[in-house]
Protein backbone atom coordinates (compact mmCIF):
# COMPACT_ATOMS: atom_id res chain seq x y z
CA UNK A 1 0.00 0.00 0.00
CA UNK A 2 1.55 3.20 -0.96
CA UNK A 3 1.40 5.90 2.27
CA UNK A 4 1.22 8.80 0.19
CA UNK A 5 2.56 12.54 1.86
CA UNK A 6 3.35 15.81 1.13
CA UNK A 7 6.54 17.25 -0.82
CA UNK A 8 7.98 20.21 0.73
CA UNK A 9 11.07 21.54 -0.56
CA UNK A 10 14.20 22.53 1.29
CA UNK A 11 17.59 24.62 -0.24
CA UNK A 12 20.79 24.73 1.30
CA UNK A 13 23.35 27.29 1.47
CA UNK A 14 27.08 27.29 2.04
CA UNK A 15 29.40 29.92 3.86
CA UNK A 16 33.00 28.35 2.35
CA UNK A 17 35.86 29.44 3.93
CA UNK A 18 40.12 28.70 2.48
CA UNK A 19 41.45 26.33 5.45
CA UNK A 20 44.61 27.45 5.41
CA UNK A 21 46.77 24.34 4.12
CA UNK A 22 47.88 23.90 0.99
CA UNK A 23 49.54 21.05 -1.71
CA UNK A 24 52.06 21.52 -3.75
CA UNK A 25 52.96 17.53 -4.70
CA UNK A 26 50.60 14.07 -4.89
CA UNK A 27 52.01 13.11 -1.30
CA UNK A 28 51.01 16.43 0.61
CA UNK A 29 47.28 15.92 -1.48
CA UNK A 30 47.55 12.53 -0.09
CA UNK A 31 47.87 13.71 3.60
CA UNK A 32 45.85 16.77 3.17
CA UNK A 33 43.07 14.46 2.11
CA UNK A 34 43.25 12.09 4.81
CA UNK A 35 43.28 14.61 7.31
CA UNK A 36 40.98 17.07 6.28
CA UNK A 37 37.45 17.16 6.92
CA UNK A 38 34.92 15.92 6.12
CA UNK A 39 33.00 18.79 4.98
CA UNK A 40 36.30 19.44 2.91
CA UNK A 41 35.64 16.84 0.88
CA UNK A 42 31.92 18.11 0.32
CA UNK A 43 33.10 20.82 -0.52
CA UNK A 44 35.66 19.53 -3.27
CA UNK A 45 33.06 16.92 -4.45
CA UNK A 46 29.38 17.12 -4.16
CA UNK A 47 29.79 20.97 -3.70
CA UNK A 48 32.48 21.83 -6.94
CA UNK A 49 30.26 19.06 -9.44
CA UNK A 50 27.57 21.54 -9.34
CA UNK A 51 30.60 24.03 -10.88
CA UNK A 52 31.80 22.10 -13.00
CA UNK A 53 29.13 21.04 -14.80
CA UNK A 54 28.00 24.53 -15.42
CA UNK A 55 31.11 25.31 -17.59
CA UNK A 56 31.42 21.52 -19.05
CA UNK A 57 34.13 20.69 -17.45
CA UNK A 58 35.07 16.86 -17.61
CA UNK A 59 35.76 15.58 -13.82
CA UNK A 60 33.31 15.65 -10.85
CA UNK A 61 35.71 17.16 -8.31
CA UNK A 62 38.24 19.77 -8.13
CA UNK A 63 40.77 17.18 -7.00
CA UNK A 64 41.11 15.83 -10.53
CA UNK A 65 41.26 19.16 -11.87
CA UNK A 66 44.44 20.36 -10.07
CA UNK A 67 45.61 17.15 -10.53
CA UNK A 68 45.09 17.63 -14.66
CA UNK A 69 45.86 20.82 -14.98
CA UNK A 70 48.98 21.49 -12.42
CA UNK A 71 50.50 18.14 -12.26
CA UNK A 72 49.47 16.41 -15.75
CA UNK A 73 48.91 13.28 -14.54
CA UNK A 74 45.75 12.58 -16.79
CA UNK A 75 45.44 8.70 -15.68
CA UNK A 76 45.11 9.42 -12.29
CA UNK A 77 42.94 13.06 -13.08
CA UNK A 78 40.66 10.44 -15.01
CA UNK A 79 40.50 7.66 -13.01
CA UNK A 80 39.73 10.54 -10.11
CA UNK A 81 36.97 11.69 -12.40
CA UNK A 82 35.13 8.97 -13.11
CA UNK A 83 34.25 8.55 -9.81
CA UNK A 84 30.35 8.64 -9.54
CA UNK A 85 28.83 10.32 -7.26
CA UNK A 86 25.64 9.53 -6.71
CA UNK A 87 27.22 5.36 -5.74
CA UNK A 88 28.18 7.63 -2.12
CA UNK A 89 25.93 7.83 0.21
CA UNK A 90 28.23 9.27 3.12
CA UNK A 91 31.14 11.21 2.66
CA UNK A 92 33.46 8.97 4.67
CA UNK A 93 33.15 5.97 2.08
CA UNK A 94 33.86 8.75 -0.74
CA UNK A 95 36.80 9.99 0.93
CA UNK A 96 38.23 6.11 1.44
CA UNK A 97 37.40 5.76 -2.24
CA UNK A 98 39.79 8.85 -3.19
CA UNK A 99 42.52 8.07 -1.03
CA UNK A 100 42.57 4.30 -1.93
CA UNK A 101 42.81 5.56 -6.19
CA UNK A 102 45.76 7.76 -4.95
CA UNK A 103 47.65 4.97 -3.62
CA UNK A 104 47.28 3.17 -6.16
CA UNK A 105 49.13 5.45 -8.09
CA UNK A 106 52.00 5.68 -5.63
CA UNK A 107 52.16 1.89 -5.75
CA UNK A 108 52.86 1.61 -9.78
CA UNK A 109 54.12 5.23 -10.19
CA UNK A 110 56.38 6.90 -7.38
CA UNK A 111 57.92 9.05 -8.85
CA UNK A 112 54.66 11.03 -10.08
CA UNK A 113 54.42 11.96 -6.16
CA UNK A 114 57.96 13.51 -6.56
CA UNK A 115 56.55 15.98 -9.49
CA UNK A 116 55.91 19.68 -7.97
CA UNK A 117 52.81 21.14 -9.01
CA UNK A 118 52.34 24.52 -11.45
CA UNK A 119 50.14 25.81 -8.48
CA UNK A 120 49.25 24.94 -5.22
CA UNK A 121 45.95 22.97 -4.05
CA UNK A 122 44.44 25.66 -2.08
CA UNK A 123 41.80 23.40 0.81
CA UNK A 124 38.66 24.42 1.70
CA UNK A 125 36.45 24.02 3.93
CA UNK A 126 32.57 24.73 4.17
CA UNK A 127 29.58 25.27 6.63
CA UNK A 128 26.46 24.02 4.91
CA UNK A 129 22.64 25.44 6.25
CA UNK A 130 19.69 23.41 5.02
CA UNK A 131 16.37 24.99 5.25
CA UNK A 132 12.30 24.58 4.54
CA UNK A 133 10.85 26.48 1.69
CA UNK A 134 7.01 27.70 1.03
CA UNK A 135 6.69 25.34 -1.80
CA UNK A 136 4.88 22.11 -1.57
CA UNK A 137 3.75 19.52 -3.59
CA UNK A 138 0.90 17.41 -3.13
CA UNK A 139 0.82 15.01 -6.54
CA UNK A 140 2.46 14.91 -9.36
CA UNK A 141 0.44 17.71 -11.20
CA UNK A 142 1.37 20.00 -8.48
CA UNK A 143 5.16 18.67 -8.35
CA UNK A 144 5.32 19.65 -11.86
CA UNK A 145 3.67 23.07 -11.48
CA UNK A 146 6.41 24.21 -8.94
CA UNK A 147 9.60 22.07 -10.70
CA UNK A 148 9.82 25.32 -12.82
CA UNK A 149 9.86 27.61 -9.80
CA UNK A 150 11.79 26.42 -7.52
CA UNK A 151 15.37 27.51 -7.10
CA UNK A 152 18.73 26.10 -8.90
CA UNK A 153 19.61 25.56 -4.72
CA UNK A 154 16.38 23.95 -4.04
CA UNK A 155 16.78 21.37 -7.17
CA UNK A 156 20.29 20.77 -6.51
CA UNK A 157 19.73 19.49 -2.63
CA UNK A 158 17.24 17.36 -3.85
CA UNK A 159 18.52 15.66 -6.86
CA UNK A 160 22.22 15.42 -5.35
CA UNK A 161 22.74 16.44 -2.00
CA UNK A 162 19.69 15.01 -0.46
CA UNK A 163 21.59 11.30 -1.04
CA UNK A 164 23.97 12.38 1.52
CA UNK A 165 21.58 14.33 4.06
CA UNK A 166 19.12 11.20 4.17
CA UNK A 167 22.04 8.70 3.29
CA UNK A 168 20.06 6.85 0.44
CA UNK A 169 21.15 5.97 -3.17
CA UNK A 170 18.38 8.14 -4.93
CA UNK A 171 17.46 11.44 -4.93
CA UNK A 172 14.66 12.52 -2.69
CA UNK A 173 12.48 13.46 -5.81
CA UNK A 174 12.28 10.00 -7.29
CA UNK A 175 11.51 8.46 -3.77
CA UNK A 176 8.82 10.51 -3.23
CA UNK A 177 7.12 9.60 -6.55
CA UNK A 178 8.03 5.83 -5.90
CA UNK A 179 7.15 5.72 -2.15
CA UNK A 180 4.05 8.53 -1.98
CA UNK A 181 2.42 8.27 -5.49
CA UNK A 182 3.46 4.25 -6.42
CA UNK A 183 4.72 5.30 -9.55
CA UNK A 184 7.87 3.16 -10.22
CA UNK A 185 8.23 3.49 -13.54
CA UNK A 186 8.73 7.12 -13.28
CA UNK A 187 10.81 7.25 -10.52
CA UNK A 188 13.51 4.79 -12.26
CA UNK A 189 13.52 6.81 -14.94
CA UNK A 190 14.22 10.18 -13.12
CA UNK A 191 16.57 8.25 -10.89
CA UNK A 192 18.36 7.18 -13.93
CA UNK A 193 19.04 11.07 -15.09
CA UNK A 194 23.26 11.14 -15.07
CA UNK A 195 24.31 13.90 -12.19
CA UNK A 196 27.91 13.43 -14.02
CA UNK A 197 26.77 14.64 -17.92
CA UNK A 198 23.88 17.13 -17.28
CA UNK A 199 24.04 20.78 -15.79
CA UNK A 200 21.23 21.41 -13.39
CA UNK A 201 19.16 23.44 -15.64
CA UNK A 202 18.93 20.10 -18.09
CA UNK A 203 18.22 17.98 -15.17
CA UNK A 204 15.19 20.30 -14.42
CA UNK A 205 13.97 20.17 -18.13
CA UNK A 206 14.44 16.45 -18.22
CA UNK A 207 12.79 15.87 -15.12
CA UNK A 208 9.54 18.21 -16.03
CA UNK A 209 9.51 16.32 -19.84
CA UNK A 210 9.41 12.87 -18.12
CA UNK A 211 6.59 14.18 -16.04
CA UNK A 212 4.84 15.92 -18.68
CA UNK A 213 5.18 12.55 -20.71
CA UNK A 214 3.85 10.49 -18.11
CA UNK A 215 0.60 12.93 -17.27
CA UNK A 216 -0.05 12.87 -21.27
CA UNK A 217 -0.29 9.28 -21.42
CA UNK A 218 -2.40 8.84 -17.84
CA UNK A 219 -4.73 11.57 -19.67
CA UNK A 220 -5.17 9.56 -23.02
CA UNK A 221 -5.96 6.50 -21.42
CA UNK A 222 -8.63 8.56 -18.82
CA UNK A 223 -10.59 9.77 -22.22
CA UNK A 224 -10.16 6.09 -23.64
Amino acid sequence: MVERYVFQFSSSAYLEKLSGKKACNLDELLKLIESCTLSSIFYHTFSALRKLREVHVPYTNDFAVWISRNLHEEALAEKLGAINLTEYNTIEKLKTRIVEIIKELRDWNPPAFEKRADEPFYLYDVTRIIYLTDKFAYNLKSFQEVLDSISIDSLYFHFIESRLYNQLHADDISTWIEKSLGLNKLAQSIRNIDINVYTLNEIRAKIAHLIHEHLNKTNTKTIE
